[in-house]
């Protein structure tokens, strides 16, 4: 070829190069669904021929809603990487996810003549575009495969007899590591599938953190994945050591997703002193605007302050109203808005209240009636003592009484018979007891003619009255 000639074609070539490449593009699409099988294959153009220039080539899988799409290449053969700044800028495939509304996010891009390493997806829709530009290239392009995945799919070697069900989903849940609160055993590998409902997020806060002595991660890990778990996720967090070695807001983390999957690691050298974990996720949503109205509870955020620094706002979102007033604060440990006002609150309040001024009533009527209980023993003691008194007075009393009536009513040995028939008894009952001398044996001559004397009706009359007076008459 003649240097005119040479100088010609490279000239065209450039204005091929950056004035015609959209013009001159040519596009073709393909689609994939799970409701037309769960696998298949798909190739670029002409494969294994040649891939021709200008190609624009868009593959899109489409998995269920809450499944995912595996996709593994059998083989791969594309322009040149290139180097530099040049990296992959002739002929490459992007790939990106979709969520459900359709926004892209861009996940990794591949060229050159190396296999790519499996791509799953972090979410149910995933797109690989397929770029060449003008240069004709003896390249057969690629071969791969793609399967869906289901909603429970997982790539981790989960054992649900140590690590309990590896599929969660609703509004709420806790997680934690084998045996806790006890030692969690060597060598484990747990991994949880987390899934809320669609256009939410996951929320997923560490309460308690004890799986190392630092933050090194060199035994114990904990990871959490958006999406399904590969090493293209979108983000990853994790955790190691103990709770006390970091700050508030990085123990709680919010997936881009509704899907995530949790992994626990644990190697042989773990120490037995370590107790594990205790995790909460929850579905959570927020209002896309300021003036948007949380159509469930909305929490209302609060502050975490530190000393010496300014207070930092705490992020508000939207959860389930089931979430409200369950006994567990939801909205973090510095925002209480959705266990306040509760019935059990209120009726802790009351308690609180009541059950110290019951404890008063009941503890003032106690002494009460014990003081009462004193003085009517107390006053019955004394009663019996003085009636005791009287009546012994009374006894001696009538008892003189009696002799004297015995004295002065018999003269010149008269007998029982000549006695009121009213007084005979106790005279001789007084008789008996004092054990005095029978008035016949004492006294002589007949008693049934003998009459009273004026001084025995006045004495008996007083008597009666229980008053002694002696008579001069």
């Amino acid at each position: 070829m003649m240097p005119c000639d040479i100088q010609f074609y490279l000239m065209v070539s450039m204005i091929l190069k950056y004035f015609l490449p959209c013009g001159g593009t040519r596009s073709c699409e393909y689609k994939f669904s799970y409701l037309n099988g769960a696998e298949g294959n798909f190739s670029s153009p002409g494969f294994p021929e040649f891939y021709p220039p200008l190609l624009r080539c868009t593959y899109l899988f489409d998995a269920s809603r809450n499944g995912g799409v595996e996709i593994k290449f059998d083989a791969f053969e594309l322009e040149d990487e290139g180097e530099g700044e040049d990296i992959c800028r002739y002929d490459y495939i992007d790939v990106y996810t979709l969520d459900s509304q359709g926004f892209k996010t861009f996940l990794n891009k591949f060229c050159g003549r190396k296999i790519p390493q499996a791509i799953i997806s972090p979410q149910s829709k995933l797109e690989i575009v397929f770029v060449t530009d003008h240069w004709q290239n003896s390249a057969i392009g690629f071969l791969g495969r793609y399967h869906f995945l289901g909603e429970d799919w997982q790539p981790f070697d989960h054992k649900p007899t140590k690590c309990g069900s590896d599929s969660l989903s609703g509004i709420a849940g806790f997680i934690q590591s084998p045996n806790y609160p006890g030692i969690y055993p060597q060598n484990v590998n747990c991994s949880w599938v987390i899934k809320v409902a669609e256009k939410q997020q996951i929320l997923l806060r560490v309460l308690e953190l004890d799986i190392g002595q630092d933050s090194q991660c060199h035994d114990a890990k904990l990871f959490l994945y958006n999406g399904y778990a590969t090493t293209m996720s979108l983000q990853t967090k994790e955790w190691c050591g103990q709770k006390t070695m970091y700050n508030p807001d990085e123990l709680e983390y919010v997936t881009v997703t509704n899907r995530s999957v949790l992994r626990f690691l644990s190697g042989s050298s773990s120490n037995k002193r370590h107790k594990g974990f205790k995790l909460l996720w929850m579905a959570v949503s927020f209002p896309k605007y300021p003036a948007e109205v949380c159509k469930t509870f909305e929490c209302e955020g609060g502050k975490y302050c530190q000393s010496g620094l300014p207070c930092t706002k705490l992020p508000k979102y939207c959860i389930s109203k089931k979430l409200v007033c369950d006994g567990v604060y939801n909205c973090g440990p510095y925002d209480d808005s959705d266990e306040r006002k509760c019935e059990r609150e209120i009726v802790i309040i009351a308690t609180c209240i009541s059950v110290p001024s019951l404890a008063i009533v009941l503890l003032v009527v106690f002494v009460i009636y014990c003081y009462k209980s004193k003085r009517v023993k107390k006053s019955v003691s004394q009663d019996q003592h003085l009636t005791h008194s009287q009546s012994q007075g009374t006894t001696s009393h009538e008892s003189f009484n009696r002799q004297l009536i015995l004295q002065t009513s018999f003269i010149d040995g008269a007998s029982s018979a000549i006695v009121d028939n009213t007084l005979l008894p106790d005279i001789l009952d007084l008789d008996q007891d004092l054990n005095f001398p029978s008035p016949s044996a004492s006294l002589d001559g007949d008693t049934r003619g003998h009459k009273k004397r004026p001084s025995y009706h006045m004495m008996q009359q007083n008597y009666e009255d229980s008053h002694l007076i002696i008579s001069n008459t």
